[in-house]
């Protein structure tokens, strides 16, 4: 009797644990798609921009811009000639459908090297793999743009996960300054 019982709470426990993983499996499938219409969007928003920028007119090929999307939130960096153009490319930029909030951290000025372009990836690189390494932060969730030295971190992160990237960025050499442009997650409990 007694093997008899727990033989069946063994079938009923492993019967519970695949319901679990199918709940779970359907869970991961759905945040994964949300995940994946998030890129989409974002990827869209940006093919967007660099086509009314580059794709349609000439106006714009003296600038170097560099068009960064997370969560339908546009960062814009690089070197733009002229305030005149910068404005220009600004109300292109927000004329984009489904932008929620367009970053303007362009410098008017001439464009910056190719030196400096491969320096700024080899630093975005750097950071980006320091961040992959870490099991404490989903890297997924911050985007890392270097422009003349200067990093921005995009994202929607919780507090301490911000603050850990940004003190790998602070210590990754060839950083001039950091830049946050975090959206917070903040846990509530009931």
């Amino acid at each position: 009797m007694l093997l008899r019982n727990g033989l069946l709470i063994i079938a009923i426990a492993a019967t519970l644990a695949g319901c679990v993983n199918v709940a779970l499996s359907g869970a991961q499938v759905a945040y994964s798609h949300s995940g994946i219409q998030k890129n989409l969007t974002d990827s869209y928003i940006t093919m967007q921009a660099y086509h009314r920028l580059f794709g349609i007119t000439h106006e714009f090929d003296n600038s170097h811009i560099t068009i960064s999307t997370f969560n339908k939130k546009v960062l814009m960096t690089g070197q733009i000639p002229s305030q005149e153009e910068r404005e220009k490319i600004e109300n292109i930029i927000k004329a984009i459908p489904g932008i929620k909030k367009l970053y303007d951290a362009t410098e008017v000025c001439p464009p910056s090297s190719a030196l400096t372009r491969m320096s700024d990836s080899w630093i975005t690189t750097k950071i980006k793999t320091h961040l992959i390494a870490m099991n404490e932060i989903d890297p997924d969730q911050i985007k890392v743009i270097t422009e003349n030295g200067r990093v921005f971190l995009m994202g929607t992160v919780l507090q301490d996960h911000a603050d850990i990237a940004v003190d790998i960025a602070r210590e990754t050499d060839g950083v001039q300054s950091v830049v946050k442009v975090f959206s917070y997650l903040t846990i509530k409990e009931n």
